[in-house]
This record gives C-alpha cells, structure tokens and sequence, in this order.
C-alpha cells in the first residue's frame, strides 16, 4: 500500500511538472522587453481571439496546421490587411492590468538604439537556451507604423534547426530607422480560443508608456482608429535554419536611458490553467499517504 500510493504521489507531481513547463509561452529576448511587475508571468498571453465569432465558417479546434491554413484562408477574404487590424479588432483583455496596445510589457522600461536586422522570440533571456515559438500561428513586427515584418506560422518558419533557443526572427530594418516604439504580435492558434502576445520595447532613444486600451475582460478591445491601413508588401523570410549563437542579449541600449524599478505593482492576472489542480491533487495525495503510513 505504501508503494501504491508513494507511486501515485509521484506520477501526479510529474504530471504537474510537465504541464507546467508548457505554461509559459515566450517574448521578446532581443531587443529585450520590460514587464508591469517583477512577479508576473512574462511568457504568458495578454488577450483572446474566439476564431469562430470572428470566422464562422473557419475550422480551427483540429490539428494546428489545419487551423493556421483556415486563419490564412479566411484573412484573406476579410477586411484586415494585417494581423495587427484583426488583433485590435478582436482581441478581449486576460487582465485589467494588461493594455491594447503593449499586453503585460512596459516599454517606458526600455530605450533601445537602433535595431539589429534580426529579433529574437524566446523563453530565456539566454538566446541560446530553451525554445522559441512552441505553438503554430501568425507573427508581426511593427516599427511606429511601418510593417517590418510578418509570416504566417512562425514556428514553422523560424525554429533553429537545432530546435533549441530563441527563435530568430529575421525583420526589415530599414523601416524602422525613424521608428520610436518597436511592437511584436504573435497568435497562437493550437486551439479555437486563440492566445494573443503582444510585447512593445522603445527604439531610436524613444521613451513613454502602453497606451492605455480596453481594461474590460469580457468585451472586445477598444481600438483608436477605424480606418485599417494597409499594410507595406509582405517580406516573407525564409526559414531559418542556424542556431543562435549569442550567449545573453546584445540589443544596444541608448547613453542615459534608464530603467525604472517597480517596486508596488500588482501582479497581473494569470489565465487559469489545468496545472494548478493536478499539483493540488499531487499535493493532497501525498498528504493523505503520509497519514495513511503513520497510522
């Protein structure tokens, strides 16, 4: 009986633990993005897209890969010229905390010069370590509102061939020359209920906050503008196929730019997830074995 239930304590912990490696879903490594508190969940998704209120006649709760060709179809036979529009558009705030614009990301903490031609996306501030994107969908890099960049499953598209460290992102750089604020969108769509990341790092010596967007959890975003505007000729890269070789993040930083601390901030909220009541069960189990041994 001991075994049994020592062996089942285990299983449940590990059930946990695995989940809850997958929890965290990546942001933006180079140029280094800033965060709302010390204490939140950087790798986490700021806002939801229902696929089938916004598509109807799409097919998006099957295999991954069948749900970014039906996202790719149906786009294209809507209005928006760009993810950026839908995402405005559609997206429904996770947290009060988080913002339209810029998610969980502060980019009054950031004031990067100018950029590399290629950013990183990953799980680590190491480029070397951990992984990139994990799950299938679309990626987009504004620069102010210049597009610099889109692909329409970028893990697909950017995964080292290693499989291992952050994801390089090839962009346009040449867009961004005058450009004060970088912002990078990322959907994962491995289900109906689409994640949204959105990260925001200031650029060229800019400086200033997220603008303040919807603080709703359940209606829609509000956007500022209702004309979308198209969007610059798609650059698509090609896939990647070396690994990073940088060991830290080498975005160059501004002379004088400084970092404010937050030291009162509330931590954002996180989506519930499945995680936390398998180490509850884990953690119930063990302790009903314990008693049961003692007695």
């Amino acid at each position: 009986m001991k075994l049994s239930c020592t062996g089942l304590a285990s299983l449940l912990l590990f059930a946990a633990q695995s989940s809850q490696q997958v929890v965290g879903h990546g942001y933006l490594v180079q140029p280094l993005a800033k965060f709302i508190s010390v204490n939140i969940d950087k790798t986490q998704y700021s806002s939801t897209i229902d696929s089938n209120k916004l598509f109807p006649d799409g097919t998006f709760n099957t295999d991954p890969t069948v749900n970014v060709a039906s996202f790719v179809e149906n786009l294209k036979k809507s209005s928006y010229k760009s993810v950026k529009a839908m995402i405005e558009d559609n997206q429904v705030l996770v947290a009060d905390d988080a913002t339209a614009s810029c998610g969980f990301s502060d980019p009054a903490q950031t004031s990067y010069g100018a950029l590399n031609d290629t950013i990183y996306w990953g799980r680590n501030d190491d480029l070397t370590l951990d992984e990139g994107f994990v799950h299938m969908g679309p990626c987009e890099t504004w620069c102010d509102g210049n597009q610099a960049q889109q692909d329409m499953n970028c893990q697909v598209t950017y995964t080292p061939a290693s499989g291992k460290g952050a994801a390089p992102v090839p962009i346009d750089s040449s867009v961004c020359k005058n450009a004060k604020r970088l912002t990078f969108y990322w959907v994962a769509m491995h289900g109906a209920t689409w994640q949204v990341y959105i990260n925001c790092v200031n650029i060229n010596g800019g400086t200033g906050g997220a603008k303040s967007g919807s603080t709703s959890t359940s209606t829609s975003s509000t956007t500022t503008t209702t004309t979308k505007t198209p969007a610059p000729t798609t650059r698509t890269p090609t896939p990647t196929t070396a690994s990073p070789t940088a060991t830290s993040n080498g975005q160059e930083t501004t002379s004088g730019a400084t970092t404010p601390t937050a030291t009162t901030a509330t931590p954002a909220s996180t989506p519930a997830t499945e995680d936390s009541n398998i180490a509850g069960e884990a953690s119930s189990t063990t302790n009903k074995c314990s008693r049961r041994i003692r007695g």
